[in-house]
């Protein structure tokens, strides 16, 4: 089976993954199988509790994501789940993540993993930077996946538009929660830098189609 992951995808999870790099970040993936292609077309964050040296999701906004992805009618599903190794490499599973792996394969035996270091990418701006990996059990042995990041031009600048449109409900529904749990004091402090978050994605949104688009318009 080959991961095939598209750019807007990624940019979500390294922008979700760099808020906070003194600890684990993770989130959902969500696609669906085309032939031998596990295709990740968005990304979630969703609550979790992270340390700077593992990280635990939270399952419970599981059924709401994927009452949102039935609402679509687009044939698309919760395919695995992201955490990030920040400044630790992503070329390993720790113990806790491979008990987390083996919960979602249990679901979905085609479930991946996706592990992501982005603390040099971070620094340097360079693709080549960008440390990533996609894996899977075979028993209890996690193994890495072939993975490519898309190249179709229509199915870039869908899936981005589509990514934006998610985003908005990420944003949301982690507001929403944020505020369940807060008291008044915590929770003004909390709006505060919620709102600075939505202005930093949502000028990341706008440069991101900007680019794409500039990109299909000029192949």
């Amino acid at each position: 089976m080959r991961v095939v992951i598209y750019p807007s995808t990624l940019s979500k999870i390294i922008d979700f993954a760099g808020i906070e790099l003194r600890r684990e970040s993770a989130g959902f993936l969500i696609g669906k199988i085309v032939g031998e292609e596990l295709l990740v077309t968005d990304s979630t964050m969703t609550k979790h509790t992270g340390t700077a040296g593992h990280v635990v999701v939270d399952n419970t906004e599981m059924a709401e994501i994927a009452d949102e992805l039935s609402s679509r009618g687009e044939n698309e599903s919760i395919i695995g789940w992201w955490h990030s190794h920040p400044g630790m490499g992503a070329g390993f599973m720790s113990r806790t993540d491979t008990a987390t792996q083996e919960k979602y394969q249990k679901m979905f035996p085609r479930a991946v993993a996706l592990v992501i270091d982005p603390v040099k990418f971070l620094q340097t701006g360079k693709i080549e930077d960008l440390d990533y990996k996609c894996y899977t059990l075979i028993g209890k042995n996690y193994e890495s996946l072939e993975t490519k990041i898309a190249e179709d031009k229509n199915e870039i600048l869908i899936t981005t538009l589509k990514s934006i449109k998610s985003l908005r409900k990420d944003l949301q529904r982690i507001t929403k929660k944020n505020y369940e749990k807060k008291t008044l004091e915590i929770q003004e402090k909390t709006r505060k830098n919620t709102e600075a978050h939505i202005i930093i994605l949502t000028l990341w949104t706008i440069a991101l189609t900007i680019t794409v688009t500039l990109i299909i318009l000029s192949l």
